[in-house]
């Protein structure tokens, strides 16, 4: 018996079917199901009833989830009572361009990767970081880079902006142009397309003002999606710039930047030891 068979079990005895308990743990149905058998085979319990509707559990079922759900409890607190004591501050900085949509998953994952640490998340901080969420072209000195995430460079207009395809750069000058200062391939595209400066409608130096524009229709512009993590809201439509500018210019790889002077731990668990 481990705390992840016992895991599975509460969650198919608390949802009645094993299709949802492997949805809610993130894990593949026979997963569950083969948690759930070695329980019963180690207890010499019949747990389940099952039928078509899903799973109920039976008489004694009943009191091992009883008991199930005491322990994962009493595990929980143990957890989080001593390995807080042991948890070790990281100072995390991150880019300001980085700092909206695609700073919530960097964190999380980042989190994941080191549980018994502390993150301090500060935008653009003075003082000198352990890691930075950053991207591969804007990786500080001295630091190691750990791709975590591709990009690809999209182009954005309001719902309804009708555009000939296939899609040409110079279609998009037809539109107010929003120049993004923050934008890491701003002068890559400017070199490319010089006439982008004479069509900028406005500057901003935020995604997140960037994307509201664009919702308000008061322009077009460009900016790193994936199809992974990004959700765009229903009135804006984007087009893929593949094609159309030079392959290194479109891509942006996503990741965290290691100081020389990290612990072993964080090197490990980063992969990179």
């Amino acid at each position: 018996m481990d705390l992840r068979s016992l895991r599975y079990f509460c969650a198919a005895a608390e949802l009645g079917s094993i299709t949802a308990a492997a949805e809610r743990c993130h894990v593949a149905q026979p997963s569950i199901s083969h948690a759930i058998a070695q329980l019963e085979a180690e207890f010499e319990l019949r747990l389940f009833s099952r039928s078509k509707k899903g799973v109920s559990l039976t008489p004694a079922g009943e009191e091992f989830f009883q008991q199930a759900r005491q322990l994962l409890s009493n595990a929980g607190q143990m957890e989080s009572r001593f390995k807080a004591r042991k948890r070790t501050p990281l100072l995390v900085g991150i880019h300001r361009e980085l700092a909206s949509r695609d700073s919530a998953w960097l964190v999380q994952l980042l989190s994941r990767t080191l549980p018994g640490h502390q993150l301090e998340v500060r935008v653009q901080p003075a003082q000198t970081t352990d890691l930075w969420l950053t991207s591969a072209r804007r990786s500080p000195a001295g630091y190691r880079f750990v791709s975590l995430l591709d990009q690809q460079y999209h182009l954005l207009t309001p719902k309804g902006w009708p555009l000939s395809l296939p899609l040409t750069l110079e279609a998009a000058l037809a539109y107010p142009w929003i120049d993004r200062l923050d934008c890491e391939q701003r002068g890559a595209l400017l070199r490319l397309l010089p006439q982008l400066g004479q069509h900028s409608q406005m500057q901003v130096d935020t995604e997140d003002l960037a994307l509201s524009l664009v919702q308000h229709k008061q322009g077009v512009t460009v900016m790193a999606l994936s199809d992974d993590t990004d959700t765009l809201p229903d009135d804006i439509q984007h087009y893929s710039l593949q094609g159309l500018a030079p392959q290194p210019l479109l891509q942006r790889q996503l990741g965290v930047a290691v100081a020389a002077t990290i612990g072993e731990e964080v090197e490990l668990a980063l992969g990179l030891s």
